[in-house]
């Protein structure tokens, strides 16, 4: 199967970006910040960097909101760009941006990578951008950004937080593929998901499979039954965002198959755009980001979960969930910050980082308005996660932490 993934990634290549360098280049010419709107498999946690150092924006920078991803990035760019081309997470280039000294001024260009994912550190780490881009602080004078996303409404609004930077769009041409829905309710998620898995083999034609799981331990589970299942030719591997270095390059990059094998592959939400899984044709989805409780999907992520079973050639999806329900779901992800309790948690990598303390600092959702972020703070301050300067606590630091 290695050599199967290598021959798909000849075929997909140029990547789609690379069509689209000139005008990025172009752009970055006239503008701080250029927003690249990009499908997963287009090439724009890869390939991106490597055009960005070969045009002169070296070295370049590149951070991701997880560091599965980050570490898939890097391995794909190679030992060869190691002086031109350094990959970190947001969480690490957050901590840089607290540093009082110019720590990036040396870098010709930053890339966010999966801004749609929208986590709180992406928030907190997109208004200390700003700020700095207006300051001239941190980032030095020539320091130019990219900040990429998988398309959708974030889209538009990064343009606007900054100041109507342009944004290249990048679709990816994707094969046909059907969509089946589950006949009935699903009352066991893992047997479902073996059952699926074991019809797919024992009926399909030759071609890898992708399970989305709602939370590791499901993974742990569903790699248990697979195993246990009297089926001959499958080849069980998984992916999640707590996976060792050691096991990621087992799993994703150097993952032989025996001929004659089915790949089947576990995985969380890591899988819909942060880390592309080559040379899929089915996709079994869930439709859960967890379990307990139950928290389903959107539409925008059950589409870009079906998608990936289309990118290699015509393909299936298999959702483990009826037509109704599917109906019921909200069009879009809601971003992190958004759901309950966020607020307090954002209010803490806020101090965690002094961002509020940054001139022009400015909250990238505006849903967060000043007065509910300032409300917040008192809440904090009367919980002990802040002393009466503002400042964190012993509680606070104990409390505040960064996703990576």
């Amino acid at each position: 199967m290695a050599g199967s993934n290598q021959e798909h990634e000849a075929e997909s290549w140029p990547p789609a970006i690379y069509h689209q360098m000139p005008a990025i280049l172009e752009y970055l010419e006239d503008h701080r910040v250029v927003v690249v709107s990009a499908a997963p498999g287009s090439g724009k946690s890869s390939v991106l960097p490597r055009c960005l150092a070969e045009s002169g924006y070296g070295p370049v920078l590149c951070a991701q909101p997880r560091h599965l991803a980050a570490f898939v990035a890097m391995a794909k760019v190679g030992e060869e760009w190691d002086s031109d081309i350094e990959f970190t997470t947001t969480r690490q280039l957050l901590d840089r941006f607290s540093s009082p000294a110019p720590v990036l001024a040396g870098y010709g260009a930053v890339v966010i990578d999966e801004a749609h994912d929208r986590t709180l550190g992406t928030d907190v780490l997109l208004g200390m951008v700003k700020a700095a881009l207006a300051t001239g602080t941190t980032m030095g004078g020539r320091c130019k950004v990219v900040v990429c996303t998988a398309g959708g409404p974030a889209d538009g609004m990064l343009s606007a937080f900054f100041g109507g930077a342009p944004v290249v769009s990048i679709p990816r041409a994707a094969h046909q593929v059907e969509v089946r829905y589950s006949r009935g309710p699903v009352l066991d998620m893992a047997a479902a998901v073996a059952d699926e898995v074991a019809a797919i083999h024992a009926s399909q034609p030759p071609g890898d499979v992708l399970v989305f799981l709602p939370e590791n331990a499901d993974i742990i589970g569903v790699h248990a039954r697979l195993l246990g299942l009297p089926v001959p030719g499958l080849a069980v591997r998984y992916v999640h965002d707590n996976l060792p270095a050691e096991l990621i390059d087992i799993m994703l990059i150097n993952s032989p198959v025996p001929d004659g094998r089915r790949r089947v592959v576990l995985a969380t939400d890591v899988a819909e755009t942060a880390v592309l899984v080559h040379g899929i044709t089915y996709v079994v989805d869930t439709g859960l980001v967890s379990e307990q409780p139950p928290v389903r999907i959107s539409k925008e992520a059950a589409a870009a979960r079906a998608a990936i079973a289309g990118f290699s050639g015509p393909g299936r999806c298999h959702r483990l969930y009826q037509p109704e329900e599917y109906d019921d779901l909200d069009e879009h992800t809601i971003p992190h910050i958004r759901q309950d309790g966020a607020a307090v948690r954002f209010a803490l990598m806020v101090k965690r980082h002094a961002a509020d303390g940054i001139p022009g600092f400015e909250i990238f959702d505006p849903a967060l308005e000043p007065a509910v972020l300032k409300n917040v703070f008192g809440q904090l301050v009367n919980g002990g996660y802040l002393d009466k300067l503002g400042n964190l606590s012993d509680k606070g630091e104990r409390e505040a932490y960064d996703e990576d």
